[in-house]
């Protein structure tokens, strides 16, 4: 009998005594792949549903009945089993497949005595022949375009194999620099960092390896292509941690070498050592955005000036008692409220409740039912999670599947989810996933289980019908549901405020609001961190109350930029913190053409500004002016105040000062000249009568000088 060949990573081939075999359709290559890889025998029914879903059954089976035909004939009848209801590779077929050889090799390195992340001498020949099998990604080039559950297993496949790949890699090149072999691990380290180049800890054992190989040159140049990198796919800096190992290399303070290891076998304690310098928790090729632990909350400040609230959410969460309950925690960005948050999460957790998390992003509100994809895929990817599903009635679990198409590549028996365009298919389908839900979180021994969405005023319209349902319900679902929101300075989707408004309606809602921190919280955060600060002055505590204005995430970006020395407090201004300056450029990032000629103006105009001097200045119509500032409103940029003394002078706040601070710095010289010359002319055509002009004098004369014009603002100035 021939021995047969299948050669799945990369471009998929067959070959037979080293001969190539041709199939003729896709849809064959694509049927044996998935039998050799499942290695299981499969129903007629579930095999032409993947492969031919648009068909209706008679169609599909005959299909696939002459879809195994041509298999066959081409396989010379050697290796199919074909049944009248199933299909499967025989027994007895001589058939070597490239990815089981690959997870033969990984599977051998867990009979090693130690744990799958850690590795050992005996483990580099099984993860050198591993690696050398992976020419390319899981069938690279193939897809079947008509087939989407085919493609969906196919994606699924491919994703398990490069965690696996890289997995290998990652234990690879910590095994060679423990022996001393730099080369070899240079070289799987540059091929782990092609899964993912964004990956920064890849980037950072690439930097030590050289420098511990002697390149100082290419450690350095290792991090000038990270920062480029992250530059151009995320416009963010490099982590603290890359940036110091990066001064440390430039300064020569190389962090030590791993102790050498012996061949050819490591002792219990040798392998504990070398499997402490794989950064496993750090390097993860995981979609998924949630956890179901409950997120560790970033204690290396303390949470002040929220007592109030956390003993609402306590008390909230404590009254529990069969029903559901909601806690929303509203306010504007960086104030506080994921902070908040992960200390109430960290509360649940410690009681024994499940806590399940999601977050939803801004560049994914187009993304249907990603927040809750993301959830579900992290909950069940815990140990024992899958078995509660499994516990579901099928109806259930095949409802999940649309979200989830994973769970019916692993349960073939799953029937198919009918088409949502009928009857009651769409209330069955949120039920399906509610179902899912409260069996990943509830628990008879443990407290009521808590699902938090974190910004979900950036969730898709889908999930947000979504979790409208499951709010209408909740007296009947022991959960506690938790959502982050910025409160009206979101208005992008009405669904949100329709969900918001179930919950209050159903009497099972509690609402946090969170303020900014006044002066006296302030100062008592100020002092708790910066305790042993010799230079901490009652004067610096009041400017640093002064340029935050209170709010949190900005105080402890100053407070990190005086501990790393990157801002002097002696100066008159002070210089904007990355962070601070990120966090604002994110807030304006969705302001229209329009909406920007109004702050250009009204940032030149100073912190407070009337609706007159705007418009005129600014140059746009009534109902342009109005519309635009309408949407700063509704996006937090700028707050309608009643502090005019006239009843006619409609008045406006920029949010905070830092804001209008850099709306200005972002203002072209030029723009700014003639802002100043407009502004100043629409004051001083403002002006009636000796009384106003002595009034306004001050800032037309002002403006006049900053716009360039001397002589006219000296005339004022008298």
């Amino acid at each position: 009998m021939p021995q047969l060949a299948l050669y799945l990573l990369g471009s998929p081939r067959i070959e037979s005594d080293g001969a190539s075999v041709d199939i003729d359709t896709r849809k064959a290559v694509a049927l044996i792949a998935y039998l050799v890889v499942t290695q299981q025998h499969h129903g007629r029914d579930t095999l032409a549903n993947l492969l031919w879903p648009e068909y209706d059954q008679s169609h599909a089976r005959g299909a696939l009945r002459r879809t195994l035909s041509t298999l066959n004939k081409a396989l010379a009848g050697n290796c199919l089993d074909i049944e009248r209801e199933t299909v499967g590779v025989a027994p007895q077929a001589k058939l070597w497949v490239d990815v089981n050889d690959f997870n033969h090799y990984l599977a051998e390195c867990r009979t090693h005595g130690h744990q799958a992340n850690e590795v050992c001498t005996a483990c580099l020949e099984p993860l050198t022949r591993a690696i050398s099998l992976y020419r390319d990604d899981f069938l690279a080039g193939f897809s079947l375009r008509d087939s989407p559950n085919f493609d969906d297993w196919q994606f699924l496949q491919t994703d398990i194999l490069r965690r696996e790949l890289a997995s290998a890699l990652e234990r690879l090149v910590h095994c060679h620099c423990a022996l001393g072999e730099f080369d070899p691990a240079i070289t799987y380290a540059h091929r782990w960092l092609t899964i993912d180049r964004l990956h920064e800890p890849t980037y950072r054992q690439l930097m030590l390896l050289y420098a511990w190989h002697g390149q100082r040159t290419a450690a350095l140049h290792q991090y000038r292509e990270c920062v480029q990198v992250l530059d151009q796919e995320l416009g963010v800096a490099p982590l603290e941690a890359t940036a110091q190992l990066y001064q440390a290399i430039k300064e020569n303070h190389v962090p030590s070498l791993p102790a050498p290891l012996q061949k050819p076998a490591l002792a219990k304690a040798e392998v504990q050592s070398l499997s402490t310098m794989a950064p496993s928790e750090d390097f993860s090729l995981s979609m998924a955005s949630s956890t179901t632990k409950a997120p560790v909350a970033n204690t290396e400040y303390p949470l002040v000036g929220r007592s109030a609230e956390w003993s609402t959410l306590f008390n909230a969460y404590s009254s529990i008692n069969g029903g559901g309950q909601i806690l929303i925690l509203e306010g504007e960005a960086g104030i506080g409220k994921t902070r908040l948050a992960e200390e109430f999460l960290n509360h649940a957790h410690e009681r024994g409740a499940v806590v399940l998390t999601t977050r939803c992003y801004e560049g994914e509100t187009h993304l249907a039912y990603g927040p809750v994809i993301a959830l579900l895929r992290s909950a069940i990817a815990q140990k024992d999670n899958i078995h509660r599903l499994d516990e579901l009635p099928l109806a259930w679990q095949s409802e999940v599947s649309r979200l989830l198409p994973e769970l019916a590549m692993q349960h073939p028996a799953l029937p198919a989810p009918p088409p949502l365009d009928g009857p009651g298919t769409q209330s069955r389908f949120f039920e399906g996933l509610s179902q899912a839900l409260l069996a990943l979180c509830n628990r008879s021994d443990s407290p009521s289980g808590v699902i938090f969405f974190d910004d979900v005023h950036w969730a898709d319209s889908a999930s947000l019908e979504l979790l409208s349902y499951i709010v209408r319900r909740l007296r009947e679902q022991p959960i506690c549901l938790t959502f982050t929101w910025r409160g009206k300075q979101i208005v992008r989707d009405a669904r949100l405020h329709q969900v918001l408004g179930e919950a209050q309606r159903s009497g099972k809602a509690t609402i946090v609001t969170l303020m900014r921190l006044d002066q006296a919280s302030v100062r008592k955060l100020v002092h708790t961190v910066l305790a042993n600060d010799t230079k901490l002055t009652a004067s610096l505590v009041d400017r640093l109350y002064s340029e935050t204005e209170g709010l949190p995430f900005f105080l402890l970006e100053y407070l990190n930029a005086m501990a790393k020395g990157q801002l002097a407090t002696g100066t008159v201004d002070w210089s904007l913190p990355g962070g601070v300056r990120d966090l604002l450029q994110s807030r304006l990032s969705g302001v229209s053409d329009i909406g920007w000629q109004l702050l250009n103006t009204a940032a030149v105009i100073g912190r407070s500004f009337d609706y007159d001097t705007l418009r005129e200045a600014s140059g746009r119509s009534e109902e342009e002016a109005v519309t635009a500032l309408e949407a700063l409103i509704d996006q937090g940029l700028v707050e309608e105040v009643q502090k005019s003394t006239s009843e006619y002078t409609l008045t406006y706040d920029f949010s905070h000062e830092k804001l209008r601070t850099l709306v200005y710095e972002e203002t072209s010289l030029a723009r700014r000249r003639l802002l100043h010359r407009r502004i100043a002319d629409v004051l001083a055509s403002h002006a009636r009568g000796q009384r106003e002009v002595d009034a306004l004098a001050g800032q037309i004369a002002h403006h006049y000088q900053l716009a360039g014009n001397e002589p006219l603002a000296a005339e004022y100035f008298r």
